[in-house]
């Protein structure tokens, strides 16, 4: 009793405010410590599960040299948000490349002006357009007594209007080079639509590797 009451004696108006004041800036101070942590005070231990969320992840904050390898697999694609993507099954469904047409044989464009295949050891004079519609020529040739050595059909021919100009190698030719001209549809001399020309005079002259894009 002589305890309390001596402790009781001692207590003041000026102390018990001292000690709540002091009370209070100790408080605000763990407070305001606490809402200001210092740089790199935060490690992962500090970090409460599931706190981080998508919202605030800043966009494009992850790069894919912070994705873990084979965590991201075809179940994480909305195939809703996707354009046409080019498959195996589409390419496959893509129509064969046709066959070449052989000049001189039956239903095809024949040989003019005494021109002909050169020899059985190269490859028959013959054309054919392929899926994107590019005309491929292959084939040697000599003999003719003219330029003209046959006429392209309809949609095998050059741009209309237009002449396409190849170099190939002629067995006869000045410096062994020979020029071969095709002629597109539409052009204005007649008989000069689909024609390939070529050096006359018994050249023999090589097809072989001249492309261009068909009439549209």
């Amino acid at each position: 009793m002589q305890e309390r009451k001596r402790i009781r004696d001692r207590l003041s108006y000026s102390n018990v405010m001292v000690t709540i004041l002091a009370v209070v800036v100790l408080g605000n101070g763990i407070a305001d410590a606490a809402g200001h942590l210092g740089k790199n005070s935060v490690g992962t231990n500090q970090v409460k599960k599931n706190a981080i969320t998508t919202a605030k992840i800043r966009k494009e904050a992850v790069t894919a040299a912070k994705v873990k390898k084979g965590t991201l697999t075809g179940t994480q694609i909305n195939l809703s948000t996707l354009g046409v993507v080019p498959t195996a099954q589409v390419a496959n469904g893509l129509a064969p490349a046709e066959g070449w047409h052989e000049v001189g044989a039956a239903g095809e464009p024949p040989f003019e002006n005494s021109w002909k295949n050169a020899s059985p050891a190269f490859q028959s004079a013959g054309f054919y357009k392929d899926q994107l519609g590019i005309v491929h020529l292959k084939g040697s040739v000599k003999g003719g007594t003219s330029t003209s050595v046959f006429h392209l059909p309809a949609g095998f021919r050059p741009t209309a209007g237009k002449f396409e100009v190849f170099d190939t190698p002629c067995n006869g030719c000045t410096g062994g080079v020979g020029p071969i001209v095709i002629a597109g549809g539409g052009i204005a001399v007649p008989g000069e639509d689909g024609r390939v020309s070529a050096a006359g005079g018994g050249s023999e002259v090589g097809l072989d590797g001249i492309t261009f894009r068909a009439e549209s």
